[in-house]
């Protein structure tokens, strides 16, 4: 399995707005029809005191294979999803993408 993790550094003053956003629009074209898509989660920030602060949201999908993850990186439901963007001053950073592969799950 494939489990592909992208990191969104966002501004703490515009974090509940893209939270409110993400809930109701990422995933929402098409991501789930796609040969091989598994699940996405999508998580939320929380903060530790003594850690200081972390503004990361986390949005992981997982896929069969990196074959079908590829493919829907040139689908029709990857440029539909990828059109709409939350706008660049929300971030604090560039996105940035991991790609995993699991080799143990219990």
């Amino acid at each position: 399995m494939i489990i592909v993790m992208t990191r969104l550094p966002v501004k703490p003053e515009f974090k509940e707005q893209f939270k409110e956003r993400v809930q109701e629009k990422f995933g929402e074209q098409g991501l789930t029809q796609e040969k091989g898509f598994v699940k996405m989660n999508i998580l939320e920030p929380k903060n530790i005191p003594s850690m200081g602060e972390n503004n990361t949201f986390i949005v992981e999908t997982y896929w069969e294979t990196m074959e079908d993850f590829v493919a829907y990186t040139q689908s029709q439901s990857f440029a539909e999803a990828h059109r709409d963007l939350p706008p660049r001053e929300w971030f604090a950073g560039h996105p940035t993408v991991e790609v995993f592969e699991l080799i143990k799950e219990k």
